[in-house]
């Protein structure tokens, strides 16, 4: 598996995730931390889509980072980036080690190549699915194993 395919095979993980804490949520009677739970998974989504527009220098309507979605919209509105990543990262004409000049939500510039932007967005979602996570054991709910090697077991 080279380079792409590892970061591809890294966002079909992260969509598995998602998919799984939204199956949970929507599986779930109202708890206390319900609404936490879908602000957190609607925020990795939202993350996924400013990036995305960064990475292609799209000028388009600005995306509220914790616009909230109902749950039975979160696997859905996953798919639909995670797809326009998957397409972005495959696309054999695109550099992993170009370098992307973006200005972030508070107006600094900065500048990292493609790859690293990939993996912030992977380890960003793997946070916030951990924060997800830990509500839902507060809340006396066991939360679907997202690990990564679940994963893998999961697809073998």
């Amino acid at each position: 598996m080279d380079d792409r395919q590892k970061i591809q095979h890294l966002f079909q993980f992260d969509l598995w995730c998602n998919r799984k804490l939204a199956e949970k949520l929507i599986a779930e009677e109202d708890f206390e931390q319900r609404s936490a739970c879908v602000a957190f998974l609607s925020h990795i989504i939202n993350a996924q889509k400013i990036w995305y527009n960064r990475v292609i220098d799209l000028e388009i309507e600005a995306t509220d980072i914790w616009q909230e979605y109902q749950p039975d919209e979160i696997s859905s509105k996953a798919r639909k980036i995670q797809v326009k990543w998957l397409n972005l990262i495959g696309d054999h004409e695109v550099n992993l080690e170009t370098v992307i000049y973006y200005t972030n939500s508070k107006g600094v510039e900065y500048q990292n190549p493609l790859w690293q932007i990939c993996h912030h967005l992977i380890i960003h979602g793997q946070h916030h699915r951990a924060q997800i996570s830990l509500l839902l054991r507060k809340s006396g709910i066991e939360p679907p194993a997202s690990d990564y090697i679940f994963y893998t077991r999961d697809r073998a």
